[in-house]
Formats: structure tokens, sequence, C-alpha cells
């Protein structure tokens, strides 16, 4: 019976240390947390609130079209401009990729993808490569 008693008391005893160490982890835990949540939202308001403070007032931009680009048969989905500014290349849910010339609108190039999905495309910072996908 002494036995018995001994295993129980052990095990009450081991019981009581693992939930010590769960609170140590859990405590820990929360330390390693950046901050609580209703401190969290309060410092946000403070920095948004302050960034707003500081934004300038952008004026009405006259923006209107110079060229019409006409060559694809889809919504054109990007465009980037060649790093010279001389060049053009965008990308269409046609499956066309189309490179052209700034200056005169005319097509210099026109690669069929063979897929639909060419959703993105820029030019390489050396202005030699086009990528698309």
């Amino acid at each position: 019976m002494a036995d018995g008693e001994s295993k129980a008391e052990t095990v009450e005893v081991l019981s009581k240390e693992a939930e010590t160490l769960k609170a140590k982890l859990e405590e820990e835990r929360q330390k390693l947390n950046d901050v609580a949540f209703p401190l969290f939202s309060l410092c946000l308001c403070i920095l948004v609130s302050t960034v707003a403070e500081r934004l300038e007032v952008i004026n009405y931009l006259n923006i209107k079209p110079r060229r019409v680009l006409k060559g694809h048969q889809a919504k054109v989905l990007c465009s980037d401009w060649s790093p010279d500014k001389r060049h053009i290349v965008s990308s269409s849910q046609d499956g066309k990729m189309i490179i052209w010339d700034a200056f005169t609108t005319n097509k210099e190039h026109a690669v069929t993808m063979p897929t639909t999905w060419v959703m993105a495309c820029a030019y390489a910072p050396s202005g030699n490569l086009v990528a698309c996908g």
C-alpha cells in the first residue's frame, strides 16, 4: 500500500511541476509577443495620426492620353517602360506580349505566348530583355 501511495504522490508532484512549467512557458510566450493587442492598436492609431499630419495635399493632376497604342485584342493587364524610356512592353489577356516604340507608336515585336494568362511583364534593368508570366 505504501508503494501505491508513493506512486500517487509522485504522479501528483509531477502533475504540479508540469502545470508550473506550462505556466512559465505561456509567460515566456507572452514576453515574445511584440505588444499586447490593446496597446498595439493604440500605438497604431498614434502612428497613423502622426503620419497623417505630415502628408501634403496633392494637387489635381491633369492627365490626358497622348497616344493610343492599338494592337491587343483583349484587356491589357500590365505594361512597363524600358530604362531608356524609348520602348514600352505590354501584356494582355489575348496571350500576346508586344514591344512598342514609344516615340512612333509602332509595334516592334509581338510575341504570342502558349497561354492567355499573361498577367505581368517587365523590362530587365539592362533594357536588353523582357520577362512575362
